[in-house]
């Protein structure tokens, strides 16, 4: 046998190029993902047809009226919703409001004594709600619903978040296909190089 002929591929030398090959398409893969999340969320917040609120009107932030449709423009109606909840609220969150005994925002569902009323008046079941515990009812209202809108924006922002971290990983997982490639096919070389020596 000769000195120069070169080594028959066997699948043993062929496993580790399959293996990098896989890698690289694994990366490829997670990149067109990572985008479709991405683009998927984008699409929807879009479609939904809202403008950044402004913060104030001294202050109105960057992104004040700008369509709803990223990271960035999500972060800043999700700050307008937490200013204006909080003015409407007095500051305080829908955790500090006490609840009134209503289900209809307009009559008492259940008799409130003095001690729970905002008023510190007692109330019978099925009469008006006083100004103050209507008062307090809209604010707790509010801040419920304020909450339920920046929850749902920062899930949106998360959602974000991840699909640019399927993208970052699925580069770093292609650069290591390619690099596991590369060096196969230079131990490749290396191996024909010795076989011929």
């Amino acid at each position: 046998m000769s000195a120069t002929s070169a080594a028959p591929a066997t699948p043993a030398n062929k496993a580790p190029r399959i293996l990098s090959l896989l890698v690289a398409i694994i990366g490829v893969v997670m990149l067109i993902i990572g985008i479709a999340v991405y683009a998927g969320v984008s699409v929807q917040l879009r479609e939904q047809n809202i403008t950044v609120a402004a913060i104030s009107a001294a202050d109105p932030g960057s992104d004040a009226g700008k369509t709803l449709a990223g990271p960035f423009t999500a972060m800043a109606q999700v700050n307008a919703i937490r200013h204006h909840v909080s003015e409407a609220t007095g500051g305080k969150t829908f955790g500090q409001i006490k609840s009134v005994a209503t289900s209809d925002g307009q009559t008492y569902n259940a008799d409130v004594t003095a001690a729970n009323s905002t008023d510190g008046q007692a109330h019978a079941q099925g009469s008006p709600l006083s100004a103050a515990d209507a008062k307090q009812y809209a604010a707790r209202i509010t801040a419920q619903q304020g909450s339920w809108t920046q929850a749902s924006l920062l899930v949106s922002v998360v959602a974000f978040g991840v699909g640019a971290l399927i993208v970052g990983l699925g580069l770093v997982v292609i650069v290591i296909g390619l690099a596991l490639m590369a060096t196969q096919g230079m131990l490749g070389k290396k191996n024909a190089a010795t076989a011929r020596e």
